[in-house]
């Protein structure tokens, strides 16, 4: 588990031991804590589709008092990784946004996927599909659609099926 804690103006106002040990395992000590706290959480996320979404849930727990559950990928270029992210409010103008691990997947060969905001294909931020040739695929399971292809720019937007499933009415909680 990795936590980090978020003021109204959207800074980073606190990360735990958890968060400090995943920056270390993924060689992202830039990421650990101390560098963080104080800088705008959007301003680590990639692409205006995606800031808007995870700014939009932000406001929605705020405003709602209830918990907001993001089952999404986050990749590496050989190691597919789905995780769960639980954005709760804390107090009036702090909210707390948690990553768990849930389970992780084997992608071979690796390929190794690089923002690029005018790129043609496009990366969905929620489920790591690549649209390429016109449809969306799975890295780790389509690997051969991309065939020798070992690095690819592309853009972060939300695809059209996640799309779906996050715009749905209020309920209980809220689960994606």
């Amino acid at each position: 588990m990795a936590k980090m804690w978020l003021n109204a103006k959207r800074q980073i106002i606190k990360a735990d031991t958890g968060w400090n040990d995943l920056a270390s395992k993924n060689d992202a000590g830039f990421l650990r804590a101390e560098n963080i706290e104080g800088v705008p959480f959007l301003s680590f996320i990639k692409g205006d589709p995606v800031r808007m979404f995870l700014d939009s849930i932000i406001t929605r727990v705020l405003i709602t008092n209830k918990p907001y559950i993001l089952n999404y990928r986050c990749d590496a270029p050989a190691t597919a990784q789905f995780m769960r992210m639980i954005v709760k409010k804390e107090s009036d103008d702090v909210v707390s946004i948690e990553h768990d691990l849930i389970n992780h997947g084997k992608i071979s060969p690796s390929i190794l996927f690089t923002e690029n905001q005018t790129a043609h294909e496009q990366r969905c931020a929620i489920c790591g599909k690549v649209e390429f040739k016109n449809e969306w695929h799975d890295a780790l399971t389509n690997r051969k659609v991309f065939g020798t292809i070992h690095e690819m720019e592309t853009k972060s937007v939300i695809c059209p099926s996640c799309q779906e499933k996050v715009v749905q009415p209020l309920s209980e909680e809220a689960t994606v």
